[in-house]
């Protein structure tokens, strides 16, 4: 393997070397943990980020499809799924090291690798998203797009949701009760903000008339709280009215609009807290899984 040239870089893997000794971290004979790493800073060399605080999370996912790409040095084909993974947890490790150490102010997410961990979570570019609003037919159908992709609320948090935890004043939305009982604070932007308006005051408005005392904020036909099934079931007309295939496929449901905020807010470079706490994680590591599958890079702003 090729020297790191970067002395910072040098510096820092030296510091990951006693890091991982101190700790005894072992696979079989070797310095598999620091060799992942070194290969990762190298390539970061070879790329023009010579500073560990220039690492985003475009150049992750780089790096990444290197990995998936590289040629395996001791035998035909390309590396094997089991060393993807371990690439990506000593990264992961040499993030967290630094990040406790307050070496770098911010993290970038890292993925992860594998579809037999779990059924595959389809999300949708931006474009798509932008067909999603587009084909909404009434204030209620924008308002649920806002909550679940512009808030990335859960569908068990939608359906929890009552009128008095959208705070329109404040531009606020209050999850009470978020997976782990606990609670958090999701700000909107100014068109999930307008869409939230409307739905109150046009729609919402409505369906109470005759049922005062509800204090669900996603009111159904009959005056009562929208269930969660219900709201996937209005999800799919949105998604029938588009008559995109693409879309249609993808079997997108109300955690999927959640995903598709997390991947374009990770190729918008947002740092790793900020999704963290946006999608109410208890950990950090959690954030992990969200990292966009495509290899285009959207450029739009995610002002829907």
């Amino acid at each position: 393997m090729k020297k790191i040239q970067t002395p910072a870089y040098q510096s820092l893997y030296d510091d990951y070397d006693k890091y991982i000794r101190a700790r005894d971290y072992k696979v079989g004979s070797g310095k598999m943990y620091q060799t992942a790493v070194k290969e990762f800073l190298i390539w970061m060399e070879q790329n023009a980020v010579t500073d560990i605080k220039d690492v985003t999370t475009t150049e992750m996912m780089e790096y990444f499809e290197y990995l998936k790409t590289r040629p395996n040095q001791k035998k035909a084909g390309t590396l094997a799924s089991s060393t993807i993974k371990f690439h990506l947890l000593s990264i992961q490790i040499f993030m967290d090291n630094f990040l406790s150490q307050k070496a770098i102010s911010k993290g970038w997410l890292i993925p992860r690798f594998g579809a037999d961990d779990q059924k595959p979570r389809y999300a949708l570019t931006v474009d798509e998203v932008k067909s999603l609003y587009h084909h909404a037919a009434n204030p209620l159908e924008k308002a649920l797009l806002s909550l679940a992709y512009g808030c990335g609320l859960r569908r068990s948090e939608l359906q929890n949701l009552n009128a008095l935890d959208v705070l329109l004043d404040a531009g606020m939305v209050i999850v009470r009760k978020g997976k782990g009982f606990k609670r958090r604070e999701v700000p909107m932007s100014n068109s999930v903000l307008t869409d939230l308006k409307k739905y109150v005051t046009e729609h919402r408005h409505e369906l109470v008339k005759n049922h005062q005392g509800e204090a669900a904020f996603f009111i159904g036909g009959k005056g009562k709280r929208m269930s969660g099934d219900m709201m996937n079931k209005t999800l799919k007309k949105i998604i029938a009215r588009t008559q995109n295939q693409a879309i249609i496929e993808k079997e997108i449901t109300l955690h999927c609009l959640r995903h598709s905020i997390a991947n374009h807010l990770a190729e918008r470079n947002a740092g790793l807290d900020f999704i963290r706490d946006f999608l109410g994680h208890s950990f950090i590591n959690t954030a992990y899984i969200y990292a966009t599958r495509n290899k285009k890079r959207s450029t739009a702003i995610l002002t829907i």
